[in-house]
């Protein structure tokens, strides 16, 4: 989310979420880059702003005349390919105009500055509204394959047996790698998607090759009304609550409020909050989640121009807060963009909080993103944005002051939760130790915390 991008590997990963969005609200809101989209309403455009990338160096605004004579150059060649090119019938003219946007911001050197085109950026607006019909599961796209990267709990697709891993052959017996040949990951991801998806009820054929035996089989699955549960929780020995948020979106609030109301009455000396592999989400979300722990500052933005501007808690109901008990905040390099908002917020306001894990993603900017008048979007760098405490973290992310490398060595026994709450006990060195913390007053040894040069 969120997408937005679920970032951070050697390739380029394109993520989507198979599953058509059920109209239920209009959101309106400020996000953060996750992969993920939504609006608020200026003139008739929707505008999205989400987390990401560097730099918004400033620029003359060009007047009309300017406008006309550096686009004469570009009139120029237009007409020659229109008049000159020998396969005329090769010419495709929205393709080149989406190619010339995709160019001219290309010379910004921003990867977070780009152009999506209509259907991609449709799937991007519905993916944020938290509610999906479809087969349920997350893909990536690697080696020109699309590729089961984990299907939702409870979703038709994992009843179905769909594992990670699994690679989709075929839909609805149509190819898929003639039907995706020559995209770009973010485009073949958007084809596969909308092959994939549709309305609750009705039934999807897909041809799966299972790496793992190498066994080709076909499964029809029939789509269903799938809502995303971005928030998990439990209270576990010893009156700790643990709480999960993978993603924050619109309905991440909600979610974490019944959280809480469960959490509340069992009166939870200590929090645990995982936000491990949380890629990010809506700034308005995370603004809420901070004021269910503190009441302060939130961030800070740093526009154009050199304007700051202080973002604060948005605050909660009396009964829906957890002020005051000590916390640790777990994180690592999957999390980014606004969970990072929210671990250094946390971190630099709220007391008797400490981020324990891996360093963060380092997503520290701000974007824009623009709905277009055909439907297709453009996403432009607008701020960089700070913690409390001034620390900016674009391209460098957060350190936690215990630092405690991911192992499922058996000696860091801890509660499964909220993979596989069935079983008594996991591995899993970052929550042992974050309960080792909280419990006896026990830090991770000094030498688990050697932290590697950016």
């Amino acid at each position: 989310m969120h997408f937005t991008a679920r970032k951070g590997c050697s390739m380029e990963r394109a993520w989507a979420i198979i599953g058509k969005i059920t109209q239920w609200v209009a959101v309106i809101a400020v996000a953060f880059l996750g992969g993920w989209i939504t609006g608020r309403i200026v003139g008739v455009s929707p505008i999205d702003v989400f987390i990401t990338g560097v730099s918004n160096a400033d620029a003359r605004l060009l007047t009309p005349g300017d406008r006309r004579q550096q686009f004469a150059v570009f009139w120029d060649v237009w007409d020659l390919v229109e008049g000159n090119f020998y396969q005329p019938e090769a010419i495709d003219r929205q393709r080149m105009v989406y190619g010339a946007i995709r160019g001219m911001l290309g010379t910004l050197d921003d990867p977070y500055t780009f152009f999506q085109e209509p259907e991609e950026a449709r799937q991007n607006r519905e993916s944020m509204e938290g509610r999906f019909e479809g087969i349920g599961a997350y893909l990536r796209v690697e080696n020109g394959q699309i590729i089961i990267d984990r299907p939702i709990r409870n979703s038709p697709a994992e009843q179905a047996g769909l594992q990670p891993g699994d690679i989709i052959v075929a839909v609805d017996d149509q190819p898929l790698a003639e039907l995706i040949a020559g995209l770009s990951d973010s485009d073949a991801s958007a084809r596969a998607v909308s092959l994939i998806r549709g309305p609750a009820g009705t039934v999807v054929r897909l041809t799966i090759r299972r790496p793992a035996d190498d066994r080709v089989f076909t499964v029809a699955i029939t789509r269903a009304a799938i809502p995303l549960i971005t928030v998990n929780s439990a209270l576990l020995p010893d009156g700790i609550a643990y709480i999960q948020i993978t993603e924050f979106k619109a309905s991440t609030t909600e979610l974490l409020d019944q959280a809480i109301a469960e959490l509340r009455p069992q009166q939870p000396r200590a929090i645990v909050l995982d936000l491990r592999n949380n890629s990010g989400g809506f700034l308005t979300t995370a603004q809420e989640v901070l004021g269910r722990f503190y009441d302060g500052i939130a961030l800070y933005e740093e526009e154009r121009g050199g304007v700051n501007k202080e973002l604060r808690t948005i605050a909660a109901p009396a009964d829906r807060r957890l002020y005051g008990i000590p916390m640790v905040v777990l994180v690592n390099g999957g999390s980014a963009s606004a969970a990072e908002v929210v671990a250094g917020a946390l971190r630099d306001e709220r007391p008797n909080t400490t981020l324990l894990g891996e360093k963060t993603f380092g997503k520290g900017s701000v974007q824009n993103i623009y709905t277009l008048r055909d439907g297709s979007s453009v996403r432009i760098t607008i701020a960089r944005w700070i913690t409390p405490e001034g620390e900016a973290i674009n391209g460098v992310g957060i350190t936690p002051e215990h630092v405690v490398p991911a192992s499922n060595e058996a000696e860091y026994a801890a509660p499964c939760v909220p993979d596989r709450p069935a079983e008594d006990s996991c591995a899993d060195a970052q929550l042992y130790w974050a309960l080792k913390l909280l419990r006896e007053g026990i830090a991770p040894p000094a030498a688990t915390a050697t932290v590697t040069a950016p």
